[in-house]
C-alpha cells in the first residue's frame, strides 16, 4: 500500500547559522515521518511563489520580512514561524526566550567585574527589543544603566557579507565609558564590534568585553580575538517546529501557538574572559579558579597561586564582585557543570567528577542551591542535545 506523501517547504536560510541547525532539527524529526517530502525553498516572497506549483502541504519558515509572511499566508497551508524578528504574526511559532538571552548575558559580563553595560541591536525587531529588555532588566537590578545604539536598518536583509561600515557605531564605542561590557544582539554584530575595536586599537576583552548570540562557531572563531557567545536551542527548535508542524497537519486547526524554549547560556570564549577584571589579583585568581573547575580546588589552593593575604584577597573580591573566594569556587564548578549537562550526553557521575565536585551528592545540592533545578531536571529543560 502506497503511503501518501507529505509535501514540507522549508523557507530557511542556509547561509545562516541559527537556520542550519534547525534543519538538522527538522531532519530528525522527519526520520520519524518517512511520508515527509522535505523541500527547500528560498526565503523570498517571490520564490514562495513560483514554488506554489509544488502544493506543498505546510511550511516552516524563518520570516524575516512581511512580503514573505503575507506570501506564506496566501498559500493558506499552516505555517510555523521559527524567527524573533516579526511581532505578532498570524502563525504559529517557535522560538528562543530572548528576554532571557538578555538575562544571561548581563549576569556573565556582571559576574566579571564589568560595571558599565552597553547594548547593539534594533529598535523594531522582537529578539532584540526583548533582548536589550532583559539585558536592561538585570543591569538595573544592579544599579547599572545601559547604554544603547540601536541599527536603524528598515528589515535584516538576506546576508550577502557580514555587514556594512558603520561609522556612527563606531563613533559610539570611541565615545562610551571604559572598561566597558557590550552585550550584541547577534554574532554578526559582536564580530562588527570585534573589528571596530581592532581598528580603534581598543582591547578587548580590556576596555571593551564583548557577548554576541548564537554561538555561530564560525564567526564566533572568526572575530579577534574569539568572541563569547549566548547559545539558542537551535536544534530543539527545528524538531519542536515539526512536530508542532505535524500536529497542524494532523488536526487541520489553525489556532495560534507559540513555543518558547529557553537559551543554552553563555559559551565563554576571549572577548569576556577576566582580563576585564581591573584588579589584578582578583583577575590572577578568577583565571585560576576557572582553568582549574574540573578539580575540587580549596581557597588554599587560589591563595597559592596569588600570594596574597586572605584577609586582604577576600575583601578586594567581594568589593569587585559582590562574593566570596569560596562561593566563586562554587561557582565555577557549577558554570562548568552547567554547560557539560546542556552540550554533553555525560552521565551525571561523569560531570560531577570533571566539574570538580567531591561526589554526585554534593554536585547535586549545590547544583539545585545555584540553579534552583536538580542537575537532571536542568538538562532536561535547556539541553540542546
Amino acid at each position: 500500500m502506497l503511503v501518501q506523501k507529505i509535501r514540507v517547504g522549508l523557507v530557511l536560510s542556509h547561509s545562516l547559522s541559527y537556520c542550519r541547525e534547525i534543519l538538522r532539527g527538522i531532519r530528525t524529526f522527519a526520520m520519524e515521518r518517512p511520508e515527509w517530502l522535505l523541500t527547500p525553498i528560498f526565503p523570498d516572497s517571490r520564490a514562495v511563489q513560483l514554488a506554489a506549483s509544488l502544493k506543498c502541504n505546510g511550511y516552516i519558515a524563518h520570516i524575516f520580512e512581511r512580503t514573505l509572511a503575507e506570501a506564506l499566508q496566501a498559500t493558506k497551508r499552516p505555517v510555523v514561524n521559527v524567527s524573533g524578528v516579526l511581532p505578532n504574526l498570524p502563525f504559529c511559532r517557535v522560538v528562543t526566550d530572548h528576554a532571557e538571552v538578555g538575562r544571561q548575558a548581563a549576569r556573565h559580563l556582571i559576574e566579571r567585574g564589568m560595571t558599565q553595560l552597553g547594548f547593539v541591536g534594533y529598535p523594531v525587531h522582537d529578539f532584540s527589543v526583548e533582548r536589550q529588555r532583559g539585558f536592561t532588566e538585570v543591569a538595573e537590578e544592579h544599579g547599572i544603566n545601559v547604554a544603547a545604539f540601536l541599527e536603524q536598518a528598515r528589515r535584516i536583509e538576506e546576508p550577502n557579507g557580514l555587514w556594512k561600515w558603520n561609522d556612527a557605531l563606531q563613533a559610539w564605542i570611541h565615545n562610551l565609558p571604559k572598561p566597558i561590557g557590550i552585550l550584541a544582539s547577534h554574532d554578526i554584530q559582536g564580530v562588527q564590534l570585534s573589528e571596530y575595536c581592532n581598528q580603534m586599537q581598543l582591547r578587548v576583552p580590556d576596555d571593551v568585553a564583548i557577548v554576541g548570540v548564537d554561538d555561530d562557531d564560525l564567526l564566533c572563531e572568526l572575530a579577534r580575538p574569539s568572541l563569547s557567545s549566548v547559545a539558542l536551542p537551535s536544534e530543539r527548535i527545528g524538531y519542536q517546529a515539526a512536530s508542532l508542524l505535524d500536529e497542524l497537519l494532523q488536526t487541520k486547526r489553525r489556532k495560534r501557538e507559540s513555543i518558547v524554549l529557553p537559551p543554552g547560556g553563555v559559551v565563554v570564549r576571549q572577548s569576556s574572559d577576566l582580563q576585564s577584571i581591573p584588579d589584578s589579583d582578583v583577575s590572577a585568581a578568577l583565571r585560576f579558579i576557572r582553568t582549574h573547575s574540573n578539580k575540587p580546588i580549596q581557597v588554599s589552593d587560589v591563595l597559592r597561586a596569588v600570594p596574597v593575604s586572605r584577609r586582604g584577597l577576600e575583601r578586594r573580591f567581594r568589593k569587585t564582585l559582590n562574593r566570596s573566594i569560596f562561593e566563586e569556587i562554587n561557582r565555577s564548578h557549577v558554570e562548568r557543570a552547567r554547560q557539560m549537562l546542556i552540550s554533553t550526553n555525560h552521565s551525571m557521575a561523569s560531570i560531577s567528577d570533571k566539574s570538580g565536585f567531591r561526589d554526585s551528592r554534593h554536585f547535586s545540592i549545590l547544583f539545585r542551591k545555584f540553579m534552583g533545578l536538580t542537575p537532571t531536571e536542568y538538562r532536561m529543560r535547556y539541553s540542546l542535545k
